[in-house]
């Protein structure tokens, strides 16, 4: 066999449908948050942004209340590095360093993301209610759900590769956490609807890439090398 074709073939037998598929969503999340972004700037969210946070705003209660500060304290720092920095020695322990390496790089990777991203939309927050004080700092991104889902998101996918019957509860906390603290980042009022939705496509290629590399390929994924192989060759 020529060395290029070697070469290709190789590369079809690392490529696996289960890493094509992920890295397509990556893709398409990055281009959709690159078109909220675009129309972001424009002014052409405004009017929606504005008449969702009024809506999600008319849920006001005290139990409400409780469940969105509750909610926006996990996605802050001051509780997600600590809760990193668990799972990250739990890995150590368990003799996993690849997974402890990936959840150290991804979360610098997240916050140092939109950390600039919101320097380079310079959008300022909404101001149409005082719920609490508003912080310090742009708007869109929302960091706490690209964190939420970047970081959070990354945390699960650790916690599954070290407990792997535990897959199913903490797909399901993690959805629900995530979801949790995007919406309320809006029901505080700190957060316009779109940096939410921004933050959480933000989120999304950090977290394909660590998922990648944490679940590495398994041996029944099937690969393109696999689809040309079984495809009938015809006769002369």
């Amino acid at each position: 066999m020529p060395p290029m074709r070697t070469a290709v073939w190789g590369w079809l037998r690392a490529l696996t449908l289960r890493t094509l598929a992920l890295f397509a969503l990556a893709f398409v999340a990055s281009i959709a948050f690159a078109v909220i972004a675009a129309e972001m700037r424009r002014g052409a969210l405004d009017p929606v942004d504005r008449a969702v946070e009024l809506a999600v705003h008319r849920l006001d209660s005290l139990p409400a209340d409780l469940v969105a500060m509750t909610a926006t304290r996990i996605g802050s720092n001051a509780v997600l590095l600590p809760a990193l920095a668990v799972v990250t020695a739990l890995a150590i322990h368990l003799r996993r360093r690849v997974v402890a390496i990936v959840l150290v790089i991804d979360a610098a990777a997240v916050i140092c993301a939109y950390s600039l991203l919101k320097v380079m939309f310079s959008r300022e927050r909404p101001e149409l209610f005082d719920k609490v004080a508003l912080p310090t700092g742009y708007s869109f991104p929302s960091g706490h759900s690209m964190s939420a889902m970047g970081i959070y998101g990354v945390i699960a996918a650790a916690l599954i590769a070290l407990y792997p019957r535990a897959r199913r509860p903490v797909i399901a906390a993690a959805a629900g956490l995530i979801a949790l603290i995007g919406v309320s980042r809006i029901y505080l009022g700190v957060h316009w609807p779109s940096d939410v939705l921004g933050g959480f496509l933000g989120g999304v290629p950090p977290l394909i890439v660590s998922v990648h590399l944490i679940h590495r390929r398994r041996v029944h994924d099937r690969n393109l090398a696999d689809l040309v192989e079984a495809r009938p060759v015809d006769q002369p």
